[in-house]
């Protein structure tokens, strides 16, 4: 019989020679690992960041309300500052806690917006001139690098917000440092000037009593007098060039040293009045 004709019926099978019983299953590819795993991560980080997202959510609704929980307590508990609770929780909480990148606005000029050393005091300034200032740090023509981060995280309407916010406070003025200043020669600069040195009285644009006019003129009464030496020294060195008509550019290279130190001392020591609210044409 030949090799190749097939068994007959009832005969024994042939062995297939090739066939190992011990011969092991192919791997499975890499590729197809690192896919199954990949998909796995990416369900696990969605997971996460779902959880991460609604738990931040609720915590921000809970800082709201203790926020503005708060603003209410304090207002109460402190009878010669008001206006700190009039504002929407939104508006508390960007004052104490802040948003996002921005830190809280309590957390540098006070938790009545009295101001603390060189950082200005915003309780009781005209709204107009505090947007106008927000305003001015995100479009970059006011440098500051910090303020510059908070006003660019804002939206308009919550510039307005915070403006109106700070506007309404209304807190006595904070004890100032000495500067070592001439307090008579400051006062007479606030109310008179000198016109030898052509210098305009502050009083002539800031108000009778430095209250402020808005929108352009800040109110100075009251005012941080490191502050305002610090600002009447960047505009004489021309670092701030924000001031309308570019007036405060040079009326401060206008000044000493010493006059700037004099003035700002006198200006801090007063009470802080109201702002004259803006006239509607």
């Amino acid at each position: 019989m030949k090799q190749d004709e097939k068994a007959m019926p009832g005969s024994a099978p042939q062995a297939d020679e090739a066939f190992d019983p011990w011969e092991q299953s192919r791997p499975i590819p890499l590729f197809v690992i690192a896919v199954v795993f990949a998909l796995a991560l990416w369900g696990m980080l969605t997971y996460v960041s779902e959880y991460m997202a609604q738990t931040k959510a609720d915590r921000q609704h809970a800082v709201q309300a203790a926020v503005q929980a708060d603003a209410v307590h304090k207002a109460t508990a402190a009878p010669d500052v008001t206006g700190l609770a009039n504002g929407d929780a939104g508006t508390l909480a960007l004052v104490a806690v802040g948003r996002g990148p921005a830190w809280s606005c309590a957390s540098c000029h006070g938790a009545a917006g009295e101001g603390n050393l060189s950082t200005p005091r915003l309780a009781g300034q005209p709204a107009a001139y505090l947007k106008k200032q927000l305003e001015d740090f995100a479009a970059g023509k006011r440098a500051n690098e910090s303020m510059a981060l908070v006003a660019r995280s804002l939206s308009t309407d919550d510039m307005e917000k915070l403006a109106r916010y700070y506007s309404g406070i209304r807190a006595p003025a904070a004890v100032q440092a000495s500067l070592g200043g001439d307090l008579a020669r400051g006062e007479a600069l606030a109310k008179s000037g000198d016109w030898k040195q052509n210098l305009p009285a502050c009083f002539s644009c800031h108000g009778a009593n430095g209250e402020g006019v808005a929108p352009g003129f800040p109110a100075l009464a009251g005012q941080k007098s490191d502050y305002i030496f610090a600002q009447l020294t960047a505009w004489h060195a021309g670092e701030r060039k924000n001031s309308p008509q570019a007036l405060m550019d040079g009326i401060a290279r206008s000044m000493s040293i010493q006059d700037m130190r004099s003035v700002a001392e006198y200006l801090g020591s007063l009470p802080a009045v109201q702002p004259v609210p803006p006239v509607n044409n």
